[in-house]
């Protein structure tokens, strides 16, 4: 290929849609840090001088900014333009984290705890701005595969709490209270260099029409389907290594080469093989046109109307008439979403599957001191959860999508089917017999991530893209609403009851938002019983959002059985386009290869 052909080529992937998606991997795998909070904890309770009380409201504030995305919603609403978001995140997170580096590291004056709350808060925060700007533009580009997109995004969040964590033991080798630094400037500095990447792409753009030709989506996200569960594998592997064995330096730094090959050069490739595929798969070999000017206009209005139906996802008419309420599936306003049933149907099953699944992730380290296990075994179950929830999230997304296209199994059935798997997590919990840490912290990272990519795709479904970062991130209120309610008021609450009665004090009732720590050190409790109330009521909680589920199915079977009979229609389209072009082009070959056979054979050979 000459000089000409690699600028074109060049040109081409840094323009790809592809190439967005794996810009937003690479951004949204350095927004995992409020998955860190257990790196830096210890460091900052030491530091600052904070008791387990203060240091449990911290995370309280780490927990609500990471889920009060409204404000970058609502900018992404008014201003659609991805690399400003992006850029404001950036600011939000040096700003947060390298003031919480500062204090930490005495380097100013001790900040009062409200400031503390404020710094943190706002670098939680910065990972809404990162997703909204992110999950939007790709959801967007690839309007008939949002179960996979969002999997994908959200996935690599979860997993990119272990990446994160990993880079640091590299970059800042024993020094936890580096991990602030390091936290407050790489994120910072992936999103800066990939703002540009982030934005909207036309649909005649985003989707090449080579004579009729569409790329082949699916091959592609499962190539990078593929690669994350490889990155995942890996990572899990080098977790459970790290608790077993001591590695050296070194050795840490090839497991980190071997980590940023997996996440950069490999998804890249990706991009980089589908334009070359569709680079190849232009018809320019022939002198003259394959079609006449009646086929090509023909395909034209074909594929337009097959791009037509995907830029509408899939659903009724943009267009509602004056003063009528938007149908399901119709662009809604934020108020007509807010007032709509479906919306607080939604949010009442993800205050219940958010809640019950963070109350027993962020309880996780405390029932694993209950049950006798080690520390070790405690830092390992931690480490793997953001796996299990990684792999969750795609999951959810890619097994969603697959019934939704191939089986007409609305997506509320996939979200119901998640609760009810949720449910049987914490019963594991609450029976707490030998290994059911191991099974049931599984089974709730699992569905918990699954939790998240149904909702997105549900949401995008139901009230279209038009202002979807701000319903999506307002149903995120869900999740610090659940957990308040069942992880302080309730976990929080029963498991004081139960250290109190092995001490032998005197239960009293309190509402207080702090409890200060007696004189003699902190309450513990020991053994199955600790514990054991909670998952119950957990697994009722979860029993309820699955009925609440079930009712959304009903609601919405007939939606989305017409949104499955269209996904077909529009496949068979594009199937019968893709046959024509094909024919067509076996047609014109053949005559380019018929003219000289007939020239041999009607040749009068001397003899």
């Amino acid at each position: 290929m000459g000089g000409g052909v690699w600028t074109t080529l060049a040109t081409n992937v840094l323009r790809s849609r592809w190439f967005v998606v794996v810009a937003g991997i690479w951004i949204q795998s350095t927004y995992g840090t409020a998955y860190c909070f257990g790196v830096y904890s210890q460091s900052l309770k030491l530091a600052m001088d904070y008791n387990q009380e203060t240091l449990n409201t911290l995370a309280a504030f780490k927990t609500l900014g990471g889920a009060v995305g409204i404000v970058s919603g609502l900018l992404y609403d008014v201003f659609p333009w991805p690399w400003l978001v992006l850029a404001i995140g950036a600011v939000q997170n040096v700003f947060g984290y390298f003031m919480m580096w500062l204090a930490i590291t005495a380097r100013i004056a001790r900040p009062p705890l409200w400031q503390m709350c404020v710094f943190l808060y706002v670098g939680t925060n910065s990972s809404t701005f990162a997703a909204t700007a992110v999950v939007v533009t790709c959801l967007k580009i690839f309007p008939s595969n949002r179960g996979i997109v969002i999997g994908f995004l959200k996935g690599f969040v979860a997993l990119g709490a272990a990446i994160m964590t990993q880079l640091f033991y590299v970059l800042y080798p024993g020094d936890p209270q580096s991990f602030l630094l390091m936290v407050s400037w790489l994120p910072a500095l992936v999103s800066l260099l990939f703002m540009g990447v982030i934005r909207p792409i036309p649909p005649a753009a985003a989707v090449r029409v080579q004579g009729d030709h569409e790329e082949d989506e699916g091959s592609n996200f499962n190539l990078l389907l593929v690669i994350s569960i490889l990155l995942g594998g890996f990572l899990m592997g080098v977790i459970i290594l790290q608790n077993v064995v001591q590695l050296g330096h070194s050795t840490m730094l090839v497991i980190a080469c071997l980590i940023i090959f997996v996440l950069v050069f490999l998804p890249f490739g990706v991009v980089v093989r589908s334009e070359l595929a569709s680079y190849y798969k232009q018809p320019t070999t022939l002198q003259e046109p394959l079609f006449t000017d009646e086929q090509r206009n023909l395909n034209s209005s074909s594929g337009s109307q097959f791009h037509s139906q995907e830029q509408s996802e899939f659903v009724a008419a943009d267009l509602t008439e004056e003063g009528k309420k938007p149908d399901r599936g119709e662009e809604h306003t934020v108020m007509e979403a807010i007032c709509s049933l479906d919306f607080w149907l939604l949010f009442m099953v993800m205050v219940c599957s958010l809640g019950s699944g963070t109350t027993a992730m962020d309880n996780m380290g405390q029932i694993g001191l209950s049950l006798g296990y080690t520390q070790v075994q405690i830092n390992t179950l931690v480490a793997l959860l953001s796996i299990w929830n990684c792999f969750g999230r795609f999951g959810g997304g890619f097994i969603s999508e697959l019934l939704l296209h191939s089986k007409d199994i609305p997506r509320p059935f996939s979200l119901a089917l998640s609760l009810a798997v949720l449910c049987g997590g914490h019963i594991v919990m609450a029976f707490a017999f030998p290994g059911s840490i191991y099974v049931g912290s599984i089974i709730v990272g699992l569905c918990y991530g699954a939790q998240w990519s149904l909702m997105l795709a549900i949401t995008s479904e139901f009230f279209g893209l038009n202002h979807f970062g701000t319903l999506f991130n307002s149903l995120g209120l869900a999740s610090p609403v659940g957990t308040y309610i069942l992880s302080v008021r309730v976990a929080g609450y029963l498991y004081d009851i139960e250290a109190k009665k092995e001490h032998g004090l005197h239960t009293t009732e309190s509402w207080g938002v702090l409890m200060h720590v007696q004189d003699s050190g902190p309450l513990l409790c020991h053994g199955a019983h600790c514990f054991r109330l909670t998952f119950v009521i957990l697994a009722f909680v979860c029993l309820f959002g699955c009925f609440i589920s079930w009712v959304l199915l009903l609601r919405t079977r007939y939606f989305y059985h017409q949104l499955h009979q269209r996904l077909q229609d529009i496949l068979k389209s594009f199937m019968s386009s893709s046959l024509y072009f094909l024919t067509s082009s076996l047609h014109k070959a053949s005559l380019h290869f018929m003219v000289p056979l007939r020239a041999i054979a009607f040749y009068e050979w001397e003899p």
